[in-house]
C-alpha cells in the first residue's frame, strides 16, 4: 500500500524515531483491523460450510482486535501532534485535530472504540461498518485476507480431528481468498504506478515497496501450495498445511512492510500528481 503519512502537512517529514514508530503503529492498526474485521468475515464464510461442523466455531477476536486498533490509533495521533514521537505527544493532545494527519487518526480511534463497542454489546453485523470506515479499496480486500486466513486456521485447528471437514473449511477459503488476491494485485498495481515512477524504484520507498511485492508473490505461492494440499488425505490431528501456516505469517510480514511504507515519503514527482495527492489525503 504505497501512502504517506506526514505530521502536519504534505511537507513535513517524519524524524527517524517517528518514522519506526509509525511504523509499528500502523502495522499494530493494521493487524487489529485485519483481525476484527476479517475475522468477523471469517466466521461468516466459515458458517456457510455445507458438511457437518464436528467443533463450534471458535469466536472470531473482533472485540480485543478493535481494542488494539484503537490503542495503535492513538498512538499514531500523538505521534502526529507531537512529530517526534510518543512522549512528547501527550503534550500535543488538544492540538490533535488541528492537523491532517492527527485528525484522521483520532477518527481512526473513535472508530475502533465504537466497534469495540458494538462488539461489547453482541452487534458484530453493526460493528463491520465502523471497521470499514477505516478502510480503502486496496486495504480492504488485504484486511480481510489476513483475518480471514487467520480466522481460518483457528478453526481449521479447533477441526484437525475432522480431516474432511477441516478440508471442505479451507477449500471454502481458498475460494475467497483467490478473489480478494486477484484485487489486491491489481489496486496495488494501480497505486504503484501512480505514485512511483520507475526510475525512483530504487530510492527507500521503492525497495521496500519491492520487498512487499516478493512478499506478496510469496504469500500467493504458498496459497497455491495449500490449495494442492487440499487434495490429499491429511492425518487425523495433523491440522492445516504447513504452507498455510507459513502464508499466514508471510502476510504479517506484508502488513509490516505497509506500516513502513505509510511512514516513508514516495520518491519523486508521482506519475499522476493529481491523482496521487488524493490518494495520500485517503490515507492520512
Amino acid at each position: 500500500m504505497p501512502v504517506m503519512l506526514p505530521l502536519s502537512d504534505g511537507a513535513t517529514r517524519l524524524s527517524g524515531l517517528a518514522t519506526w514508530e509509525t511504523a509499528v503503529a500502523r502495522w499494530l492498526l493494521f493487524a487489529g483491523l485485519s483481525v476484527a474485521l476479517g475475522g468477523l468475515a471469517g466466521r461468516g464464510l466459515a458458517r456457510q460450510y455445507k458438511g457437518t461442523f464436528p467443533v463450534p466455531l471458535p469466536a472470531p477476536w473482533a472485540l480485543r482486535a478493535s481494542l488494539l486498533g484503537a490503542a495503535a490509533s492513538a498512538w499514531l495521533a500523538l505521534i502526529a501532534v507531537g512529530g517526534v514521537g510518543l512522549v512528547t505527544g501527550f503534550a500535543h493532545v488538544p492540538q490533535l485535530f488541528s492537523t491532517t494527519a492527527g485528525a484522521i487518526a483520532g477518527t481512526e480511534f473513535a472508530l475502533f472504540l465504537i466497534a469495540a463497542g458494538l462488539l461489547r454489546l453482541r452487534q458484530p453485523g453493526v460493528a463491520v461498518l465502523p471497521l470499514l470506515g477505516i478502510t480503502y479499496c486496496h486495504l480492504l480486500p488485504a484486511a480481510i485476507w489476513a483475518g480471514m486466513l487467520f480466522y481460518t486456521l483457528r478453526a481449521a485447528l479447533a477441526w484437525r480431528y475432522h480431516p474432511a471437514d477441516m478440508r471442505g473449511l479451507m477449500r471454502l477459503y481458498a475460494t475467497a481468498a483467490a478473489w480478494l488476491f486477484t484485487v489486491i494485485i491489481v489496486t496495488g498495481i494501480v497505486s504503484a504506478l501512480v505514485l512511483v515512477p520507475l526510475r525512483s524504484l530504487t530510492t527507500t520507498y521503492g525497495l521496500v515497496l519491492i520487498a512487499k511485492a516478493v512478499l506478496v508473490a510469496c504469500a500467493a505461492g504458498l496459497a497455491v501450495a495449500g490449495r494442492v494440499w487440499l487434495r490429499r488425505q491429511p492425518a487425523t490431528g495433523t491440522g492445516p498445511a504447513l504452507a498455510t501456516k507459513v502464508e499466514c505469517g508471510t502476510i504479517a510480514a506484508v502488513l509490516a512492510l505497509t506500516g513502513l511504507l505509510t511512514a516513508l515519503t514516495p520518491p519523486a514527482t508521482p506519475v499522476r500528481p493529481a491523482a496521487a495527492t488524493r490518494e495520500q489525503q485517503a490515507n492520512r
